[in-house]
């Protein structure tokens, strides 16, 4: 009987989001999008979900990220079929996801509908690279970032970002090391040229590498090939098609330390920090911020220098066993603890 009872306390603590209705907008990103739908239901919540893009090919995304007015016909053909598909529906919270093409004149009619619904914000991304946000704030009740100095400049709430739950299998589940060293991720800025030089080091050292560059198509890699000279990968070394999430998972499963270059306009921690450490996984990194945060250890996070990466590299750092964080410290960025501390409030 006993075991009965907290079993069923257990459930009702899972579905701590039972009866409220999401409306999420979030442009797709590397499946994360659904991933969060689906554990907004799982802990109980019925979800309204809708990609922040009205399309997501090559010409869309780069009209947007160049100025939005560009698609602004689209987009508001686009907005109003939303509008028109969930006039019958009744949301709880509206839940903003580093939005990209959302309009104001959507959020007013959110408001206007639903003036009852939670209205949270959380941006992934920092405010200068995603200044039309700021437009945003009049109709939110709460705005979280992953940036601290966005936080403070701005008064949000600072919450940093999240790992999925097949991280914490990977944690507890470890398996034979296939590689030192691995890193999967868009070839943006000067994250190739970081990412060559440790590489180039590993190899150097015997150490064994697995690397994985994407960039979004053809013309977008021209564009950069141009612009800069002797930072992009080679056309060998490229891949135009991204890994699956499962590919990603298997490989970070299968490698000692994983190699993390965030944008050098953030300061925030990436989605891949936190799915490192929460995979029980060693982090190389050049975001040298890391330090502030509770999780941080010397022995599973080596800090690495942007202009000069392989001079703060240590051999000794790969060669020895691995040392996982303190659970309880890094379970905080859990996908599911992260969904309750940003929406459950107030709803």
């Amino acid at each position: 009987m006993l075991s009965l009872n907290l079993v069923d306390l257990t459930m009702l603590e899972n579905k701590v989001f039972e009866g409220k209705s999401v409306l999420f907008l979030s442009p797709s990103f590397f499946g994360y999008e659904v991933a969060i739908k689906d554990k907004l239901m799982e802990l109980g919540a019925k979800v309204f979900y809708v990609d922040d893009r009205p399309n997501n090919n090559s010409i869309t995304k780069g009209l947007i990220r160049i100025h939005k007015s560009l698609a602004k016909n689209i987009i508001n053909k686009y907005y109003d079929d939303v509008a028109e598909r969930c006039i019958e529906q009744n949301f709880d919270v509206i839940f903003l996801l580093n939005p990209e093409a959302l309009p104001l004149s959507f959020l007013e009619i959110c408001k206007l509908r639903w003036p009852q619904a939670d209205c949270v914000m959380y941006m992934w991304d920092s405010i200068n690279n995603r200044k039309h946000t700021l437009d945003f704030l009049p109709y939110c009740n709460r705005v979280f970032t992953f940036e601290k100095g966005d936080a403070a400049v701005y008064g949000f709430k600072f919450k940093p970002l999240f790992y999925l739950d097949i991280y914490k299998a990977v944690r507890d589940n470890p398996s034979i090391d296939e590689y030192d060293l691995c890193f999967m991720g868009t070839a943006h800025s000067d994250r190739y040229g970081i990412a060559r030089e440790v590489r180039d080091w590993c190899e150097e050292k015997g150490l064994r590498c697995f690397f994985y560059f994407y960039i979004q198509g053809m013309s977008l890699y021209w564009f950069n090939k141009l612009k800069n000279k002797g930072v992009v990968p080679s056309l060998a070394e490229v891949s135009f098609e991204k890994m699956s999430f499962a590919d990603i998972v298997r490989v970070v499963g299968a490698s000692r330390a994983v190699l993390d270059i965030q944008h050098p306009r953030q300061t925030g921690l990436t989605m891949r920090t936190l799915e490192t450490l929460g995979a029980g996984k060693k982090l190389v990194t050049t975001n040298e911020k890391v330090k502030e945060y509770i999780f941080y250890d010397e022995r599973q996070v080596q800090v690495i220098d942007r202009i000069k990466p392989s001079s703060d590299l240590n051999l000794e750092f790969f060669k020895k066993d691995n040392f996982c964080v303190d659970s309880e410290k890094i379970d905080l960025c859990s996908i599911g603890s992260w969904l309750k501390e940003i929406v459950l409030v107030n709803t």
